[in-house]
């Protein structure tokens, strides 16, 4: 189990910067929290719950979440009863893992959860583990944004598995603010042909430039993704009005080209187009799908549908 300690050396300029004995560089008459140089959210709790310190990052992230700390403070415990309230099953585990470690039943628990964060769709990873601190057993918490392993690996989009968190989100958002959002779906053109006559090689680089085609036309706001073989899907943000969604729909209603190679002897890439808004074209994610996937094989037959 390990022991908070607190290192101070005076330091002067004129010699080198003395280290601890880990080879860390001791910086006197400042406060230097290395924790508050990394990514992720830690914090330490006391033996009933009660966070006692954390991080810069755990902080930050508590402000945009607009988690005020409460009169008595923040109790790690308490928020996890609260969200398991909100009907939150992961932090059934994470409270019994983080009482397991605090009692002494456990050296230490890691957990994976999913959260929506600031309109998108996130998943962490938890880890506790057990300090002493005067005389006391604690635990450390640090939560990791490990949404990024949600990925493909080919073209660094969001995978299938994000792409479904992140429209969930999405529309129970749009329900909640009473807005729209809606989902696009994208189906490459002859990526068959392509990797017959040119060979897979040139099929994943055809892959990629789609992709960033995609991304790029989708903008800032939504999210990205591939979620089949030659299949990709975006979904529109919950904060979209009226006219939003009717430009977006313009911006993809003719389906997407693009190309590869030299310039004077491009490879052609081409993908029809399915889009679906909420409410006007479903009001569930299954309807949403439905119709964009309707809408995108009648922009294959050559069928106009805006």
């Amino acid at each position: 189990m390990k022991k908070i300690t607190t290192f101070a050396y005076p330091l002067c300029p004129s010699l080198p910067s003395p280290t601890t004995p880990c080879g860390h560089i001791v910086i006197s008459n400042m406060k230097l929290d290395l924790s508050d140089f990394l990514v992720a959210e830690i914090a330490v709790v006391d033996p009933t719950g009660a966070i006692v310190h954390c991080n810069r990052k755990w902080e930050e992230t508590a402000r945009i979440g607009m988690l005020s700390p409460k009169p008595a403070g923040w109790n790690y415990i308490a928020e996890c009863v609260a969200a398991i309230q909100r009907s939150c099953s992961e932090a059934v585990d994470i409270r019994a893992g983080l009482l397991a470690v605090l009692k002494s039943d456990l050296p230490s628990f890691v957990a994976t959860y999913a959260c929506p964060f600031n309109g998108l769709h996130h998943w962490f990873q938890v880890l506790i583990s057990a300090c002493e601190f005067n005389g006391k057993r604690h635990a450390v918490l640090m939560h990791v944004d490990v949404s990024a392993l949600q990925r493909d690996p080919l073209t660094r989009l969001p995978n299938r598995a994000m792409f479904d968190a992140q429209l969930d989100l999405a529309l129970s958002l749009a329900r909640d603010i009473g807005r729209q959002t809606g989902v696009i779906i994208v189906d490459m053109n002859k990526l068959k042909l392509i990797n017959d006559m040119y060979g897979h090689r040139i099929g994943d680089e055809a892959l990629k430039a789609l992709a960033a085609e995609v991304k790029k036309m989708a903008g800032p706001d939504c999210v990205a993704a591939r979620i089949g073989g030659d299949e990709f899907g975006v979904v529109l943000p919950a904060s979209n009005d009226i006219l939003s969604a009717r430009r977006t729909r313009a911006r993809f209603g003719s389906g997407i080209a693009c190309s590869i190679g030299a310039v004077r002897n491009p490879i052609s890439i081409s993908a029809s187009v399915g889009i679906a808004l909420y409410p006007d074209d479903g009001t569930t994610v299954a309807q949403l799908l439905t119709s964009a996937d309707k809408s995108m094989y009648a922009q294959k037959r050559g069928v106009s549908v805006a």
